[in-house]
């Protein structure tokens, strides 16, 4: 399978709604008050070592815990996480893999984007420490670190446009790699249908179960 969880961060990308307060203070309450989203985007990874790769795709998010990352261009693939399992579908080599919500033990970052939990400000405070970062591409970035360590990845930063709305990400892994991810036809709080969280594997399917 080809590695693709640390891009499940991708997808809670988030609509930043007030326009009083300061950036920090406007993305953490869009990250404790969106309840659903769904979004396009365009994803580019790259590191000293490899070269470039992009991806493009739609995703879907609602809280708590739901999300369906769907990459269609290059090839397709298929990331799925529900109140029972996590989904790693890859339909080229007919494979995927399937493990237990607990088996996938989301914290961090991974569970900051996945709004795997309705957190509060004070809650989301206490987990992550937010900075400013400055200008660039047009957006404003600010860091997100989690304050206990994980493995995987070690750094998010998010990008704010000139409409105060969340649009960018980067995340930098353990590994090196940076993958920066922009958003488009972003819809907040709207209605989803359930099915998209759903997976049955199609006859021919391997599935390796963990």
């Amino acid at each position: 399978m080809r590695k693709a969880w640390a891009i499940l961060a991708m997808a809670s990308g988030l609509w930043v709604s007030s326009v009083r307060a300061d950036p920090i203070e406007r993305m953490i309450e869009s990250l404790a008050t969106t309840q659903s989203l769904s979004a396009e985007f365009r994803q580019v990874t790259s590191s000293k070592s490899a070269r470039v790769r992009t991806a493009s795709g739609v995703f879907y998010v609602s809280k708590p815990g739901l999300l369906r990352w769907e990459v269609r261009q290059p090839y397709p693939q298929l990331q799925i996480l529900n109140s029972r399992e996590f989904w790693l579908v890859d339909a080229d080599l007919a494979q995927a893999s399937v493990r237990s919500v607990e088996a996938a033990n989301l914290s961090g970052i991974a569970a900051l984007l996945l709004n795997t939990n309705v957190l509060t400000r004070e809650q989301l405070l206490a987990r992550y420490q937010f900075s400013l970062a400055g200008e660039r591409d047009g957006v404003t970035w600010i860091g997100v670190v989690p304050r206990q360590s994980e493995p995987g990845i070690t750094r998010l930063m998010i990008g704010l446009d000139s409409d105060s709305m969340i649009s960018r990400f980067e995340i930098h892994d353990s590994l090196g790699q940076i993958t920066r991810i922009e958003l488009t036809k972003i819809f907040k709080n709207i209605a989803i249908d359930a099915a998209l969280f759903q997976y049955t594997p199609p006859r021919g399917m391997s599935v390796l179960r963990q």
